[in-house]
């Protein structure tokens, strides 16, 4: 098994070796060699050294090999790389700071350490600070390093990049042997009892869907249908898995079982044709309206299903049946939906000084801290890139 820490915990760091975010004209190692890059190889995304194939000039002479990066010279014992052979044409170990420990491969043989900080800009030093101190963001705090502008254009991509990947998930549902217009509204089917499920329910709900969606055709009547819904689902049994506690009302799995079979009810006596030409909102009120549980889906809940169940399906529906301007209708939705999003979920941006209005109502938000900001994939963010040029 690997000793090597999450990647995420090293990305930046190999963002900053790739596109040389550092002084370059008087490197030298911790030994006092000059160090000269002539090619920073090959980055590596899976086991072994981070980068391969670099040539460097140490000292006088030159060398052709791997380089590996650590926060800390430390580092290269904790992963165990003084054992492991992979390591063994590792030519230079490059760190960011702190003591420094020699690193040595497995024949006990020195490698040359290069610390980084020392050649790296204030503003990107103090970011980096923040990044390896703080468990919020790093691009906020006494000092604000949040670009509002910069934020903008983030939330654009991750907007964008959100529904993307809403389509690919949904893709997930689709059911190859049946004909594309039923595969599709299978899709619609499970992708919304999914979103029923969140977030305690969720595998339940998608799976309960799959399995009701092929019997769907034996019942002449919605109440029959949900009353083998509900039967189905093993909800009245004691030992059942459904999960109950933290839900509220609003969300406990029975409602959410008869809510579902409704909506499954609806869609797969819907016409296709009126999914394909009228109006989506129209669309999607049609099937709120033939939901008939009290309380209902929820506001918060149909704003968010909007956006990432209806709008993405339709988007894949005119794929499917070559329709650009359902793609295009689709994809204009989504760049003015407003989602009711909860307010748990954007704790962190509520913590900076950004208007909330930027954020609150959009989608992306949610990716944007998923995506980007709990991994720290900061050196693939607009805000970051903003911070360090400043």
């Amino acid at each position: 098994m690997s000793n090597r820490q999450p990647p995420y915990h090293e990305e930046l760091l190999h963002w900053i070796w790739k596109t040389n975010h550092f002084e370059l004209q008087h490197l030298e190692t911790v030994g006092g060699k000059p160090v000269q890059i002539h090619a920073i190889g090959r980055h590596n995304h899976s086991d072994g050294p981070d980068f391969y194939g670099a040539e460097l000039t140490i000292g006088s002479l030159q060398w052709h090999g791997d380089v590996e990066l650590h926060w800390s010279s430390s580092d290269w014992k904790t992963h165990g790389h003084h054992t492991n052979p992979r390591f063994n044409n590792v030519i230079l170990h490059v760190v960011y700071s702190g003591t420094v420990e020699s690193a040595r491969r497995m024949d006990r043989s020195l490698i040359p350490t290069l610390c980084l900080k020392p050649y790296i800009t204030q503003p990107l030093k103090a970011f980096i600070h923040r990044y390896q101190a703080s468990a919020e963001l790093p691009c906020h705090g006494k000092v604000s390093f949040i670009s509002e502008s910069a934020f903008r254009k983030q939330l654009e991509k991750a907007h964008k990049e959100y529904f993307e990947q809403k389509v690919d998930d949904l893709m997930t549902f689709f059911d190859p042997e049946l004909p594309p217009s039923k595969a599709w509204q299978k899709l619609l089917g499970v992708a919304f009892c999914d979103g029923l499920g969140i977030s305690h329910n969720r595998s339940l709900m998608q799976n309960l869907a799959q399995e009701l969606w092929s019997k769907i055709s034996s019942y002449h009547s919605l109440e029959a249908f949900r009353q083998h819904a509900v039967s189905y689902s093993g909800i009245n049994k004691a030992s059942n898995s459904w999960k109950h506690k933290g839900c509220r009302p609003g969300n406990h799995p029975r409602l959410r079982i008869q809510q579902g079979a409704d909506a499954l009810w609806h869609i797969a006596h819907h016409p296709l044709e009126q999914w394909m030409c009228e109006p989506p909102d129209q669309q999607w009120e049609q099937l709120l309206a033939a939901i008939h549980t009290s309380p209902s889906v929820g506001r918060q809940r149909s704003s968010i299903l909007y956006g990432t169940v209806l709008l993405p399906a339709l988007y894949l529906l005119g794929s499917l049946f070559f329709s650009a301007s359902l793609k295009q209708r689709s994809w204009d939705l989504w760049t003015r939906h407003e989602a009711h999003i909860p307010k748990t979920l954007l704790r962190e941006l509520d913590n900076t000084d950004l208007p909330s209005d930027i954020y609150d109502r959009k989608l992306g938000s949610i990716y944007q801290l998923r995506a980007y900001c709990h991994p720290k994939k900061c050196q693939d963010c607009k805000v970051f890139k903003s911070a360090i040029s400043s």
